[in-house]
Formats: C-alpha cells, sequence, structure tokens
C-alpha cells in the first residue's frame, strides 16, 4: 500500500498541534495566581503556581487569599504540611490549626458554606477545598492529580495549577502509610500571590497542561522522522510509476 503523503502530513500535524478532546471545554477567568513552595524532608522540592477563579467563587478564593497572605490569627500555609498523599487521586494539605488533618477555620468562623459545586475536576491540577461533609469548608485544600469525577459535585473547585504540576506528581511519588500520611515531612515553606496582572482564560484541555507540553516536544520529533520516511516512500512510489 503506498500513503498519500500530503494527507498523512496533514493528519500529522492534525494530531499533534490540535490535539482531541472528548465532550465540552471548561473555561475559566483566573483572577490572581498564588505560589506555594515545597520542601520535602528540608530539602527544595519546587513551586507550584495556582491560577484563582475569582468570579466562579469569590467566597472561597477570598478566604484562601487572606490565610495565604495575611493569615488568620497569625497562621497562613507557610509552614503547613501535605499531610495526605495518594498517588492517582489528590494530595490534601492547609490545616493550619493542627497540621494534621482535624483542624478548619475560616475567616467566616470555623467554616462555611459551599458557594457553587459546578467545576468538574477533569484532569490533574484542580484544586478544591477539602470537607467534612456538605456547606463544612475551611482552611484545607487539595489538588487532583488526575481526572477525579468521584469529588464533582461534593466539593467547591477553586483554582487550577498553571505551573508546577511536575512539583504535585512528584509529591504523590512519595512513600505513605496506609491511611496516605506521607513518611517524610512535605512542607509548603513560602506561599503568597504573584505580582497581579489581568485576568485571563484556562481551559481544562489537555494542552493546557505540563504533560501536553512533554507530549508535544516529544512528538514533534517524532513526527518529522516519520514525515521523512513517508516523504522518502512517496518518491519510490512516484519514480516506480514513471518505470512503468
Amino acid at each position: 500500500m503506498v500513503l498519500n503523503f500530503p494527507v498523512v502530513v496533514c493528519a500529522l500535524v492534525a494530531i499533534v498541534v490540535g490535539g482531541c478532546r472528548a465532550g465540552d471545554l471548561q473555561t475559566f477567568t483566573v483572577t490572581d495566581v498564588a505560589y506555594l513552595d515545597v520542601e520535602v524532608a528540608g530539602t527544595e522540592l519546587g513551586t507550584i503556581e495556582i491560577g484563582l477563579f475569582g468570579q466562579i467563587a469569590p467566597k472561597t478564593v477570598a478566604n484562601f487569599i487572606t490565610i495565604l497572605t495575611a493569615g488568620i490569627d497569625g497562621r497562613t500555609y507557610a509552614g503547613t504540611k501535605f499531610h495526605r498523599v495518594f498517588n492517582k487521586f489528590v494530595i490534601q494539605g492547609g490545616d493550619i490549626l493542627n497540621n494534621d488533618g482535624s483542624g478548619s477555620v475560616s475567616i467566616y468562623g470555623d467554616t462555611f458554606p459551599d458557594e457553587n459545586l459546578k467545576v468538574n475536576a477533569t484532569k490533574p491540577g484542580f484544586v478544591g477545598m477539602a470537607n467534612f461533609g456538605p456547606d463544612t469548608n475551611g482552611c484545607q485544600f487539595f489538588i487532583t492529580t488526575r481526572s477525579t469525577p468521584s469529588l464533582n459535585g461534593e466539593h467547591v473547585m477553586f483554582g487550577i495549577v498553571v505551573e508546577g504540576q511536575e512539583v504535585i506528581h512528584a509529591i504523590e511519588q512519595q512513600l505513605t502509610d496506609h491511611l496516605g500520611r506521607p513518611t517524610k515531612e512535605i512542607r509548603i515553606s513560602r506561599c503568597g500571590l504573584l505580582k497581579r496582572r489581568p485576568p485571563f482564560d484556562v481551559t481544562d484541555h489537555p494542552r493546557n497542561s505540563n504533560v501536553w507540553k512533554w507530549i508535544v516536544a516529544s512528538a514533534l520529533p517524532v513526527s518529522m522522522s516519520t514525515a521523512i520516511l513517508l516523504l522518502f516512500q512517496w518518491m519510490i512510489a512516484q519514480i516506480n510509476k514513471a518505470i512503468i
């Protein structure tokens, strides 16, 4: 079988550049970008940057930003641990009271109600509020390490990782006990807001993730090599036609 070279090249370009999608994309406006510097057992691991959905979940974002910057009674996320780590699910932290997952406090009181449950965690990097049931949001949050449909409609998703997903994947690879408690301390060493910039939109398309960037970077050289081989095959086919 002789492949049509132009058609094949167009198909390769469509696969590599265009990507694919299943269902409708979710689009979010990022109003602020938070950062979390993370270390493991005292060794710096990297920085996670989180785009916050201030229009979708304004009360939740206001609570998160206040704890992130000013704190509650002087307690911020700096120094708190990621106390639960579940590979291929979520990492959880943010307990500024007890640092073990048992504490709850917010700028509105011990807890505050859910305000928006319509955002679905369709890929790694969604940031949501940990809770003890409906309307029990406090200070704790989680970050997904994969699509987590079981959390949809149960937790307020108020942000998405825009940089540093590789840090989250490094965290989820840490050893834990049977309850998901890391054997080494995983700590937020510094935190805050990045310099404010105009709001920008992101979607949940996989091309927005670092994983997608890696796929594209890997696929382009492979596609180029394939295209060269196909061109050679096409040229041979044309020569054969001329001979015949």
